[in-house]
């Protein structure tokens, strides 16, 4: 509609990269290498540098992507634009937009267990409340949004660096090579550690709100996963430094048990603290992120049109954002954080596997399409990275217990439910043409 209001570009690089390592480092890197160290040991380190390069395999793909389409509710534009088929892109990008808001719950909950540890409270109650509270943040624009998110992500690595600042003065005290099961548990910790990087994928979803999208949108992305990755193999190395892998493995702070072995229970406070605001900021991301796949989606013509309206006043999507904030609360109810982490982590894999065989056949079917950035490592059309991407996702999929993969399969089947509920959705003939445009030179 001419003269309709639309979203804010408002983010550079900088927020880019801080929205994407906000996304990335969640409460789980506070949890995670504790489980992950019982796993691989002093090699723990190296469980967290498998973990990057496989999620830099699919980072590379989206990175392509983005440049080339850079446009909210990114795995139906991808999705879509690679196959024309509808149902499939409605699918894909379903999964996401329920694994996101499914996740939001989850770590709410997350977040209410720590504040209950500090505070006697309701869990649900605390729960509800943040979720509230930080749709009312996102709603009141992107610009405040993005800059409590550059205030919470700087937090969060500071929290990491003050368990790295405590080992320094001990790193090379224990062997960093030896694992308690040997490559097994390497990648056992690995595929564990995995879902540490998740969230890469969410900076796709800032495209219509960033300055220069095709540019600052891939390098961002590439700088997001770097940044956590040299974070992580750190804090894999100073964990293990500073505590057995034994002990670490059944502490619920691991970290927070780590730092003060050398900064006493202050610090033990304070990465708790730490751990907390995290877990806040990861939320936020997350309603953000999802409201933003769910003004696509109206944009794309598979969800109500009136999902898409953006406010004059504030340039952000509100009923989205409502949408999200009132489909994330009815989850909360369930409770268990293992359960929808679960579900969570299968939605995400598959849709990966499939954004990766999504580049794949564009660089097939589309050659001469413009493309700001191009994954190296590549045999004629054949993205090597893709290919390892869709290989590795699937591998960790076969890790899934059947409870998981059962829970998981729920999320294409409520898709089919309201796909076939809606009248589809439509593939932009835009892009159609553009390709035919560029086949033709």
């Amino acid at each position: 509609m001419p003269g309709a209001p639309k979203l804010h570009r408002v983010a550079g690089l900088f927020q880019v990269v801080t929205y994407g390592v906000g996304n990335i480092i969640g409460a789980g890197i506070y949890v995670l290498v504790g489980a992950a160290s019982g796993l691989a040991g002093g090699a723990v380190w190296m469980a967290f540098l498998v973990g990057a390069v496989i999620a830099l395999f699919t980072g590379l793909s989206y990175a392509e992507l983005v440049s080339m389409y850079p446009r909210d509710a990114s795995e139906y534009t991808y999705i879509g634009r690679a196959y024309g088929n509808k149902a499939l892109s409605f699918l894909g990008q379903w999964m996401m937009l329920i694994t996101e808001m499914v996740a939001a719950a989850a770590v709410s909950l997350g977040f209410a267990y720590y504040f209950q540890s500090i505070l006697p409270s309701s869990i649900p109650l605390v729960a509800a409340g943040l979720l509230a509270a930080l749709t009312i943040i996102a709603i009141k624009g992107i610009k405040q949004s993005l800059t409590l998110n550059t205030v919470l992500s700087a937090i969060a690595i500071g929290g990491l660096l003050i368990v790295i600042a405590a080992a320094v003065p001990k790193f090379g005290s224990v062997n960093y090579t030896i694992s308690p099961t040997g490559t097994a548990g390497i990648f056992g910790a690995a595929i564990l550690v995995f879902f540490a990087y998740i969230g890469f994928d969410n900076i796709a979803n800032l495209a219509e709100e960033t300055k220069r999208p095709q540019r600052n949108l891939p390098r961002g992305l590439l700088i997001a996963v770097a940044i956590t990755t040299v974070l992580y193999v750190l804090v894999g190395i100073s964990a293990v430094t500073l505590a057995a892998p034994q002990k670490l493995a059944v502490s619920d702070a691991p970290l927070a048990l780590a730092a003060s072995a050398t900064f006493g229970s202050t610090a033990y406070d304070v990465l708790t603290l730490a751990a907390l605001l995290t877990t806040l900021n990861t939320v936020l991301v997350m309603l953000i992120t999802s409201s933003r796949i769910v003004y696509g989606m109206s944009n794309e013509g598979v969800l109500p049109k009136a999902l898409g309206r953006i406010s004059k006043r504030t340039g952000t999507p509100i009923l989205a954002s409502l949408f999200t904030f009132l489909v994330a609360l009815l989850f909360i109810p369930i409770g268990n954080v293992g359960i929808v982490a679960k579900i969570t982590s299968f939605g995400s894999l598959v849709v990966f596997i499939i954004v990766n065989f999504a580049l794949l056949h564009l660089r097939r079917t589309a050659p001469h399409f413009k493309r700001p950035f191009k994954v190296p490592l590549n045999i004629g059309w054949v993205s090597v990275t893709a290919v390892l991407g869709a290989v590795s996702c699937f591998l960790l999929l076969t890790q899934f217990d059947l409870l998981s993969i059962g829970l998981g399969l729920l999320l294409p089947i409520s898709g089919m439910i309201v796909y076939v509920f809606t009248k589809g959705g439509k593939i932009l003939e835009i892009d159609k043409k553009l390709h035919q445009q560029h086949e033709k030179r």
